[in-house]
């Protein structure tokens, strides 16, 4: 009989003890998949963490190079632009003697008649200069190192050069060619 209590207590106690081991096991299980799902949660949240990251970050670099490219784009026109004004400066330059002629005499044209002073011209305008403005009270240097001329008084100084009216034609003409030859 002694022996039924004790196989009875030790049947209880092995159910508890196997009980205690499945709930054991359970909880372990319940903290696993719990453990797991945050765990996903987490890399889910930085994945898409840094996938917003990096998309900014190409977002960014691709506005980046398009900048770069469009300055790059200015830069190439106005440099097309620049050769187009320094050959002209040279088609001038070179031009036969009747055109040079014709150019000289277009510019003294625009000059006032009463001008009193010097002029300094370059050593192919010189000439051509002296012989426009014989009678006027302007006297002719060919000191000058590029073609046209400068007229000094004392008053004020006109820089003729073609340099110079190819530069001042072009700050009113570059935004107009530029619409014109790249658009």
């Amino acid at each position: 009989m002694l022996e039924a209590i004790f196989q009875g207590i030790d049947e209880k106690v092995k159910l508890e003890i196997d009980k205690i081991q499945e709930e054991q096991e359970e909880a372990v299980l319940i903290l696993s998949r719990d453990y797991d799902k945050e765990r996903e949660q987490k890399y889910q949240k930085t994945k898409d963490t840094l996938l917003r990251r990096s998309e900014r970050e190409m977002t960014e670099a691709q506005k980046k190079l398009e900048l770069r490219g469009r300055f790059e784009i200015q830069r190439t026109k106005r440099q097309i632009l620049e050769e187009v004004y320094q050959a002209a400066l040279l088609k001038i330059n070179k031009a036969d003697e009747d055109d040079f002629r014709k150019s000289v005499e277009k510019i003294v044209e625009a000059l006032p008649i009463k001008l009193v002073g010097k002029a300094k011209a370059g050593k192919r305008t010189a000439p051509i200069l002296r012989a426009l403005l014989s009678g006027r009270q302007l006297t002719v240097d060919d000191d000058l190192a590029e073609e046209g001329f400068v007229v000094i008084t004392a008053n004020l100084e006109i820089d003729l050069r073609f340099s110079q009216i190819l530069n001042q034609n072009r700050e009113k003409t570059d935004p107009e060619a530029l619409k014109i030859l790249f658009s």
